[in-house]
């Protein structure tokens, strides 16, 4: 410590001197941007509506829909699966096999001759919750065709602070969700909030039911009625521009201090690259031999399962 306290003091002087001179030159051709004052409402979130249950039909209707690839609008209540897959004996079966991983022995003895609506009603109360199969299917759709980063819990909270969904209601959600399943990878997180906006106003509309933001419930309640009100998307941009602001300055104190600050990035933007190519040939052999395949030959060790023998 003795040997470094002489040492410090100039140079941090000089480096401060230094800094002087570079960063004015760079604050001088940003502009200045301004933080909205406080009275200014912003409407980021939604406010939370009701939740509701889910309906015993709703999962039959999106199992059938999935399968046979049909969107919740062109399914009718009315017809049986029978009819649905028309005459399809092996998807038909299939369809029955899936809905008993759903629901269990809830579902009865040619439960394919029912009409949906019926079938639903037979089987009746089932706990209000996505089953084996849904989860299943809902896994494997955020996890092929959704971009990396972008999951399931990052969805739901998606739901829960930008459209106001409960639990049980973002589970309605995700069955159509299911339905409207990309038919291949997104590319990056705009392209799946555009596949979460157009799956939330399809649910909006098969609910009955519209999002209404907080900053208007704020406003007819009087506590900021007048205020104006900022949008997300202005707000992201302001913040935008001031953490750009703040990025050129790092990079000025970086070039003074020879540090690289790409390094790392570039590295990082190496492995995106392999792994980008990795995944587009999964990707490619999933799309040749089929999921139901890849998935049929997982390895089922189980540890718990173990038997050893030592005589």
């Amino acid at each position: 410590q003795r040997l470094v306290e002489p040492v410090v003091e100039p140079v941090a002087s000089a480096l401060a001197e230094k800094t002087e001179e570079v960063v004015a030159p760079a604050e001088s051709i940003m502009p200045a941007v301004a933080e909205p004052p406080s009275s200014v409402g912003v409407g980021v979130a939604a406010a939370p509506l009701v939740d509701a249950p889910l309906q015993a039909l709703d999962v039959v209707l999106a199992v059938v829909a999935h399968k046979i690839k049909r969107l919740l609008a062109d399914m009718s209540p009315q017809k049986s699966i029978k009819a649905l897959v028309g005459g399809k004996s092996t998807l038909q079966n299939e369809i029955v096999g899936d809905l008993h991983k759903e629901f269990g022995s809830k579902i009865p003895d040619k439960a394919e001759d029912l009409s949906l609506q019926d079938l639903a009603a037979a089987i009746g109360a089932f706990g209000g919750g996505l089953g084996k199969h849904t989860q299943a299917q809902l896994a494997r759709l955020f996890s092929n065709k959704m971009p990396g980063g972008f999951s399931l819990s990052s969805a739901r909270s998606t739901l829960q602070s930008v459209y106001g969904l409960g639990p049980q209601r973002q589970d309605a959600f995700l069955l159509v969700a299911l339905t409207m399943e990309p038919s291949s990878r997104l590319a990056g997180n705009a392209e799946a909030k555009a596949w979460i906006d157009s799956a939330t106003q399809a649910y909006a509309t098969k609910a009955g039911i519209s999002y209404a933001s907080t900053s208007v419930i704020a406003g007819s309640s009087g506590g900021q009625s007048g205020a104006p009100a900022i949008s997300s998307a202005e707000m992201e941009k302001m913040q935008q521009k001031q953490h750009e602001h703040i990025r050129q300055q790092i990079q000025v104190l970086a070039r003074y201090a020879g540090i690289d600050t790409r390094e790392g990035a570039r590295l990082a933007e190496s492995e995106q690259l392999k792994s980008a190519q990795v995944q587009a040939e999964l990707d490619s052999i999933r799309a040749e031999i089929g999921h139901e395949f890849i998935d049929g030959m997982q390895p089922l060790f189980d540890a718990r399962k173990a038997r050893h023998f030592d005589s």
